[in-house]
């Protein structure tokens, strides 16, 4: 029982409540203040499905009386956030493991049970050269992938104590990479699953992301013993369409799980794929100066909410032919989940 006396004692009931509430769980931390009073700034990737998700988070926040405000897309929105350029991304779990994974002190006195890290467990190990914050559209074939699964990943993620910042509640959603071909493809090869692919794939052209090509054509070679006929580069726009595979300008296709492409053309997804991939379930990360505990009750609601069929429609929104602005599909998101009161 505890007992109080005075203004005094009503202030420590106060400072441990808010201790409390930020120790319950992996994903409600400690932060500065309970109350966030200065305007946050959050950054998105440049691809409209990120700004999409970025809107919807600043929407949430202002719908919980927070000023917030989207920057300027940026190709490294986590290293925005762990340059102090910005309070806020969402970004693949696999990627945020590898860059809070090399700070100083991320992991604690206490690591996981089994000693492991993000270094130990290869997650650290981008390509030379690669920006481990960056989006890829393609999926994250650089991030050793098939070493932990999404939910091994999420574990190891939240385990993390980077000083200064937080990750906060995971998403059900993901931005896996994933290999996708038509259903004439599949049934003509009878290919459903990529322990099928090693003789099928002298006969086979793939498309994959410049960003990956070299990554990802390794690890075919090395997984699967997959030497294509032909690789044909993709820009980042090509790869978060399906229009190389569906025109038959290839017959086997990188992209992302949240892809709306591969539902509404009946596409094939290779079992198996994601050994050759990275996890990314989509998971918040935010500086812990300054934001308070009423805004990461608004970010883990949001993202409790969002599901890998929201995360579907929220790309069939912003793509294609009568897409809309991201603003405008977050708003109708939003406002669709009953997350918020409707457009402002």
């Amino acid at each position: 029982m505890i007992r109080t006396t005075g203004p005094l004692g009503l202030l420590g009931i106060g400072a441990l409540l808010l201790s409390l509430a930020a120790c319950t769980s992996g994903t409600e931390v400690r932060t500065s203040q309970a109350a966030t009073t200065r305007e946050l700034v959050l950054v998105q990737g440049p691809d409209a499905t990120s700004q999409a998700l970025g809107h919807a988070y600043r929407d949430m926040l202002a719908d919980a009386g927070i000023n917030a405000r989207l920057a300027d897309p940026a190709t490294d929105p986590v290293g925005e956030v762990l340059a102090g350029r910005a309070d806020f991304t969402a970004a693949g779990s696999s990627r945020l493991l590898t860059a809070l994974g090399k700070l100083p002190g991320a992991h604690g006195p206490e690591a996981t049970a089994s000693g492991t890290s993000a270094d130990a467990t290869g997650n650290a190990s981008a390509s030379e050269g690669a920006d481990p914050g960056t989006e890829s559209t393609s999926g994250n074939a650089s991030v050793a992938p098939g070493d932990l699964d999404a939910a091994q990943t999420k574990r190891e993620l939240h385990a993390l104590a980077p000083g200064g910042f937080a990750v906060l509640e995971s998403a059900d959603a993901e931005r896996t990479g994933t290999l996708v071909l038509t259903a004439a493809t599949s049934a003509r090869d009878q290919l459903v699953n990529t322990s099928e692919l090693a003789p099928l794939c002298p006969q086979l052209e793939f498309g994959i992301a410049s960003s990956i090509k070299a990554e990802l054509t390794s690890q075919l070679a090395a997984k699967l013993a997959c030497h294509p006929e032909a690789v044909t580069e993709l820009s980042d726009a090509q790869a978060r369409g399906v229009l190389p595979v569906i025109s038959d300008e290839v017959q086997v296709q990188a992209t992302t799980l949240e892809n709306a492409g591969i539902p509404d053309n009946a596409l094939v997804v290779l079992q198996g794929a994601e050994k050759l991939f990275a996890p990314e379930s989509i998971t918040p990360l935010i500086t812990t100066d300054g934001v308070g505990q009423d805004a990461v009750k608004a970010i883990n609601k949001l993202s409790s909410a969002l599901k890998q069929e929201d995360l579907l429609n929220l790309n069939r929104m912003v793509t294609g032919r009568d897409a809309l602005e991201p603003p405008k599909a977050a708003d109708d998101w939003l406002t669709d989940k009953a997350l918020v009161a409707g457009q402002r």
